[in-house]
């Protein structure tokens, strides 16, 4: 059993045992390939748009063109950037389900299965949309009545007086207000979908006042909490893909024992198919960034081989390594679930633990029976 919630610093400190869990990772894996994939289809559907050679592009980005792109024709920029709010979404769905498993453990379910959390998750991702678009359209209201203001200045001799008259007070501090929603709003990409998770009835509304208020009224705690699940995130994530890297290695050595060498070469020739020398492989596999030490991939690489077993065994290799960044991004989730868990009882006084879960009900017990006291029997029913 999970003990109780401490409401504090505490029940972050363990979020990266909390997200060591095969039913997170995996769920959080699932999500994260599933916003690689739509990145990706938008993105070469903006390269055709714009005209460039799909077969030079795959050439130069290969499955992973994983860098700020950028398009001459309008139509390809909205097609591009709707793939990149895909991914995110998708992302999103992915800290939802990790949230739904320690919001569900802090209310007494261990039970839930990653099927009832993917599950979960799609059924209240229409709320999570709705959230983000009323946020978007609120800003674009907003936009907007600056945009009529700036036509009411174009007004001879008064326009400019309406303009300047008007600009401390309202404009100013509706601009003002609007800057801060749209800060609030980058940060929903982490918090919105906790408030979605625990959130026991699924209205929009809900989840974005619970997002608001705790950065409003906790914003140095939920900050702090923050940074220590993004540092923990990397170092922990970095000890996983260190025993990931030495699993593999004793994996083929082991193997090649009986198979003989050209096991270890399919595994290095699978390798030759991934962007090891990326950044982002070159992160993973180290430390800190400002800290010289890991693991480097570049002296395993084994180019030469086009088989069909050597790109399969890099789809093999890409699962392991999408698996550690599950495993971080689950981390950032956790804590972020559990620290929101805290903050709504610092600011609330309300305690999750408190509610039933969601997906769990405890079988019927015979009430207990103080001391001294006769237990209650079909034969007293009858008397009565």
């Amino acid at each position: 059993m999970e003990p109780d919630p401490h409401y504090n610093f505490r029940d972050v400190l363990w979020a990266p045992a909390r997200a060591l869990s095969a039913k997170q990772i995996l769920s959080m894996t699932i999500f994260l390939l599933a916003a690689i994939v739509a990145y990706d289809l938008f993105a070469y559907i903006a390269f055709a748009i714009d005209g460039q050679s799909l077969s030079t592009t795959f050439s130069v980005y290969g499955f992973f063109p994983m860098v700020w792109l950028t398009f001459g024709s309008l139509i390809a920029r909205i097609v591009y950037w709707v793939g990149c709010g895909l991914a995110v979404f998708s992302v999103m769905l992915g800290f939802f389900t990790v949230a739904a498993f320690n919001i569900e453990a802090i209310r007494g379910n261990h039970f839930l299965t990653t099927r009832q959390a993917i599950r979960f998750a799609l059924c209240r991702a229409k709320h999570i949309f709705l959230a983000e678009v009323a946020i978007v359209l609120f800003v674009a209201f907003i936009v907007l009545l600056f945009f009529l203001l700036g036509l009411v200045s174009r007004l001879p001799v008064v326009g400019e007086w309406i303009y300047t008259v008007l600009f401390v007070i309202p404009n100013f501090i509706i601009a003002l207000f609007s800057i801060f929603i749209i800060f609030v709003f980058t940060l929903t990409v982490l918090l919105l979908p906790i408030t979605a998770a625990a959130d026991r009835v699924g209205e929009t509304f809900t989840a974005i006042l619970e997002t608001f208020s705790t950065i409003i009224r906790q914003p140095f705690r939920w900050l702090g909490y923050t940074l220590y699940s993004f540092v923990a995130a990397k170092v922990c994530g970095f000890i996983y893909a260190y025993f990931c890297y030495r699993a593999v290695q004793f994996m083929a050595w082991s193997a090649s024992l009986g198979g003989g060498d050209r096991l270890q070469d399919l595994v290095k020739s699978g390798l030759a198919h991934l962007p090891v020398r990326s950044d982002i492989i070159r992160e993973t596999f180290s430390l800190l960034p400002w800290f010289d030490f890991g693991v480097s991939l570049n002296q395993w690489v084994l180019p030469g081989s086009r088989s069909a077993a050597s790109h399969f065994m890099a789809f093999m290799l890409f699962l392991i390594f999408a698996s550690i960044i599950g495993y971080m991004l689950a981390i950032i989730a956790a804590a972020q679930a559990r620290g929101y868990v805290a903050l709504r009882y610092i600011k609330d006084e309300y305690r999750v633990a408190d509610e039933d879960p969601l997906f769990f009900t405890d079988e019927h017990v015979n009430p207990k029976v103080e001391e001294g006291e006769r237990p209650h029997t079909r034969a007293d029913d009858s008397a009565g």
